[in-house]
């Protein structure tokens, strides 16, 4: 009977249309599930996601302050007024969380100075030239990704096409220890009902006061990190209803409400130890976002250059995350490619099924990272 109360529910929510999911302006946790959502929608359901909201947003204004005319207009309502520029992260003694900017300009495509000069001081962006019809360029950029990410991510650029004159990356790096470690003693083998079957994977065990909440059918809990100023939320959707049914629904709105919900509970916590790699072209997600043009012979970032015409080719990000017993590592890549265009009751909670985890500041609730689990 509660299962069908909870699926009533649900289903009044999808009947009543999508909930209100404009983020305010300026959020950047708005910014981020938007982002989210949208990188879902134009990915398979039967495939992993981790994507990092805050790296991608940070390339997304570097363009942005390039861009005129309705080319900026477009980036500035996908970015809805949230800004990374002169961010500085802090994860603490116990957490490295770093993130970094870079430029790589063709030596032989000239950048308007105020353009650099914007990007140095406000993203405190590394600006290098390179001979862009050399393979050596494409060793630098990703040698560069490989240092500022621990070596987790070291490709992200393939190679560079002979209309490519600049490429724009941001690296976001954390690896944080659990405030309280999973004992690896108690980890054991369990099953996990993913998308595709039944798997056998490592579960971690921790009975523990967890921040914890029931909302819309869905289960939530808070995992802190070491320091207490960064966690993992994880959240588990209704049994038998898929991640994809709630993602579509998660807006500002409800994330805050969820968040106002956490209360500290005895539970049993069974979570899986897992890791996961995504590489992602994200052209069509900033598209549904409404980025249009800047992917188009009518971009204009004539704030970039006079040399020419650009537009922006590829907007890709790879993410990587492993989480253990100890705690977790998480890594990102995002770059654009721009081109010329010519006794208290204890609750259990076994994550043994598809689940959405978010790596979040636990004060301001800043997304760094988001990810759709449904296989391991």
């Amino acid at each position: 009977m509660k299962r069908i109360i909870i699926m009533a529910v649900l289903a009044s929510m999808v009947a009543c249309g999508e909930p209100d999911v404009t983020p305010s302006e300026g959020s950047r946790t708005g910014f981020a599930l938007s982002f989210f959502r949208n990188v879902n929608a134009v990915t398979s359901p039967q495939e992993n996601i981790v994507v990092s909201p805050y790296s991608a947003g940070t390339v997304l204004e570097m363009l942005e302050y390039g861009a005129q005319g309705e080319t900026k207009v477009e980036l500035d309502n996908a970015l809805n007024g949230a800004t990374f520029a002169k961010d500085e992260l802090d994860g603490g003694k116990n957490i490295v969380l770093e993130s970094s900017n870079a430029v790589w300009i063709s030596d032989n495509f000239s950048v308007r100075n105020r353009y650099v000069s914007h990007l140095e001081n406000y993203f405190g962006a590394f600006i290098d030239t390179q001979n862009f019809s050399s393979p050596s360029a494409v060793r630098v950029i990703n040698d560069w990704c490989a240092e500022q990410t621990s070596g987790k991510i070291t490709d992200i650029i393939d190679r560079i096409t002979p209309d490519m004159v600049m490429v724009l990356v941001n690296a976001l790096y954390f690896n944080a220890p659990w405030a309280e470690a999973f004992d690896p003693d108690a980890t054991g083998e369990s099953v996990f009902h993913g998308s595709d079957g039944d798997s056998n994977v490592p579960m971690m065990t921790r009975r523990a006061m967890f921040n914890y909440a029931e909302y819309q059918g869905a289960r939530m809990i808070e995992i802190p990190y070491a320091g207490e100023k960064y966690a993992m939320y994880v959240v588990l959707p209704p049994a038998g209803m898929s991640p994809d049914a709630l993602i579509p629904y998660i807006g500002e709105n409800q994330y805050k409400t969820a968040m106002s919900l956490l209360e500290p509970k005895d539970v049993v916590l069974n979570m899986p130890k897992f890791k996961n790699e995504t590489s992602l072209v994200l052209n069509k997600t900033l598209q549904r976002m409404g980025v249009k043009t800047a992917f188009t012979s009518a971009a204009d970032f004539s704030g970039i250059s006079v040399s020419g015409p650009l537009c922006v080719d590829v907007f890709k990000q790879k993410c990587y995350i492993d989480v253990t017993e100890k705690g977790t590592e998480a890594a990102a890549v995002t770059s654009a490619q721009v081109r010329l265009t010519s006794v208290r009751p204890v609750v259990k909670m076994t994550v043994d099924r598809p689940f959405i985890f978010v790596i979040a500041d636990m004060e301001a609730k800043d997304i760094l990272f988001a990810g759709k689990i449904v296989n391991i």
